[in-house]
């Protein structure tokens, strides 16, 4: 199974690509993509709408999984924090795709089975193949492909 994770923040969209299963995943591919907050609501949801269209036609993914952020203070924060995965669902459900949305609290030792240390530690622990060095948003798109995956 191949399950794809989205984590978005200020300027930018990540994405990580696991297979295997939630005890033995395995790593693929991460990547980014840059955007401007500042763009017009318009602009900026036609871009995630190309962004996530793109990404999505690369390959067949079984499931896609986002850390949806809580922390929006401003209704800029709330167009890319929010409104960019209205625009991901629509994507995803017009090319038959499920999509399952977490917070950073989905995140757990019992979720993902891992003994010591935070998610974040867990991702260099049990993720097979993970790049050497990798950045908490980076783990975060990969928290949420791995939260996706079958037992």
């Amino acid at each position: 199974m191949n399950s794809l994770g989205f984590n978005i923040q200020k300027g930018e969209i990540w994405y990580c690509e696991l297979a295997g299963s939630r005890s033995a995943p395995r790593f693929v591919a991460v990547d980014r993509h840059r955007f401007q907050p500042g763009t017009t609501r318009s602009e900026l949801m036609n871009l995630f709408k190309q962004t996530f269209s793109e990404i999505l036609a690369r390959k067949p993914y079984e499931r896609i999984g986002y850390r949806l952020s809580l922390d929006a203070k401003s209704a800029d924060q709330l167009a890319y924090l929010a409104f960019s995965y209205g625009i991901l669902n629509l994507v995803a459900y017009e090319r038959g795709l499920t999509t399952i949305e977490f917070t950073s609290q989905s995140f757990t030792k019992r979720a993902l089975a891992y003994a010591e240390g935070d998610k974040f530690e867990a991702c260099d622990a049990r993720i097979e193949g993970h790049p050497a060095k990798w950045s908490n948003a980076e783990k975060l798109a990969a928290l949420s492909a791995w939260m996706t995956l079958d037992g």
